[in-house]
């Protein structure tokens, strides 16, 4: 009886894993700025709205999950997945205004993305609570794995028929997993019950405001959200040719996910104040490099380091609020950090596209981006030096 249990608990991380997987293909999306901008004769600003705005649904899904897990069956959830992925990547394939795109792939996809992701995140931890946050980093990784192989799939299917057919293309994709983690979910018929996550709360630490823990999560992520948003952009700036410009992407997904591999491995052996300290540093090594030293080797060095560091801080943070509060109140509390998450999102990806439209140069944004991320040092380093996290 006790293996039956145990190999449904592997159909649901399964099931998690694959889900998360294509939900990453959204942080390709540097990949679809000139798809776009050609068929719709938008600016670069225009077309990084879209993409600003999917975060912005994503962090909506995620900030509203507390009371959308606990209503809806597993089930019902990838139903609701499905639905909406697939309404708005067809709404974007057919449209013949940016405007609708902002719909179909900005808030539809993006809400899809964000419950998606968030429900496997949570659901993981469930399945697996004894490990608990390996589960939420390898959820988190897969979610990096997808945006390692989408670069490769944009680029067959921006080349034989355009942004439509990278949309028709990601629909019918959409419905083919969705599917098959539907009947993942189904099969294990596991509950979504967050009393068998093992509660877990850290005694006698030091209290870390939520709002603190806000600015520490927002800068610490604003690099990577700005350079996943237009890593080809970038590239093109630093004169790296056509030939090789689609290998940043993949190395920027791959490296992300191995981030978050890597890091929710080693919060057994480094407290995650440390942790965050050094993939802070490491941001801000980088955007130095890319600042000061522009050149093809700065964007293949700088750009994956960037990603490193992103895939760890969203891979540890679930666990580290979780372990910090408990698991009922970490879904809430997550929901709220989350929030940073959205606003970076929409700010630089969008703050990237309009400065590269006045100066053709994204160096004052990476100025903006280094600045930013200068802050979660300070803020540990300030206040937060004896904590126990």
């Amino acid at each position: 009886m006790g293996y039956f249990i145990q190999r449904k608990q592997y159909v649901v991380i399964a099931g998690c894993l694959l889900l998360s997987f294509v939900m990453g293909s959204i942080h390709a999306f540097s990949l679809l700025l000139e798809p776009i901008e050609n068929k719709f004769y938008v600016s670069r600003t225009f077309s990084s709205f879209t993409y600003s705005l999917s975060l912005i649904s994503i962090t909506a899904a995620v900030y509203f999950g507390s009371y959308i897990y606990k209503r809806f069956s597993p089930t019902r959830i990838v139903l609701i997945v499905m639905t909406l992925s697939t309404l708005g990547t067809l709404i974007s394939a057919f449209s013949d205004s940016i405007y609708f795109v902002w719909i179909g792939y900005g808030l539809f996809f993006g809400f899809a993305n964000g419950l998606g992701y968030g429900y496997t995140l949570q659901y993981s931890a469930i399945a697996l609570p004894e490990s608990k946050a390996l589960m939420m980093g390898l959820v988190t990784a897969s979610y990096g794995l997808g945006a390692t192989i989408a670069p490769i799939f944009y680029r067959n299917t921006n080349t034989i028929g355009g942004f439509e057919n990278t949309m028709i293309s990601l629909t019918i994709l959409f419905f083919i997993i969705t599917f098959i983690v539907l009947f993942l979910f189904r099969f294990s018929n596991l509950q979504f019950d967050l009393e068998k996550g093992l509660p877990f709360q850290v005694k006698n630490y030091i209290p870390i405001s939520k709002y603190l823990l806000w600015v520490i999560y927002g800068c610490s992520i604003s690099a990577g959200l700005m350079c996943f948003g237009h890593a080809v952009g970038i590239a093109k700036s630093y004169y790296v040719s056509n030939e090789y410009i689609y290998i940043i992407p993949i190395t920027m997904g791959f490296i992300n996910m191995t981030g978050g591999v890597l890091f929710s491995s080693i919060i057994k052996f480094f407290p995650y104040k440390n942790i965050i300290l050094f993939l802070s540093m490491l941001t801000t090594f980088s955007l130095l490099i890319l600042l000061f030293i522009p050149s093809k080797i700065s964007v293949f060095l700088c750009l994956p380091l960037i990603s490193i560091s992103y895939g760890g801080i969203i891979a540890i943070f679930p666990s580290m609020i979780n372990k910090l509060v408990g698991d009922t109140a970490g879904i809430k509390i997550y929901g709220f950090v989350f929030t940073a998450w959205g606003f970076f999102g929409l700010l630089m990806p969008l703050l990237a596209g309009k400065t590269f439209d006045i100066f053709n140069s994204y160096s004052f944004i990476i100025f903006i981006t280094t600045i930013l991320s200068i802050f979660p040092i300070l803020i540990i380093y300030l206040k937060y030096n004896k904590s126990l996290i």
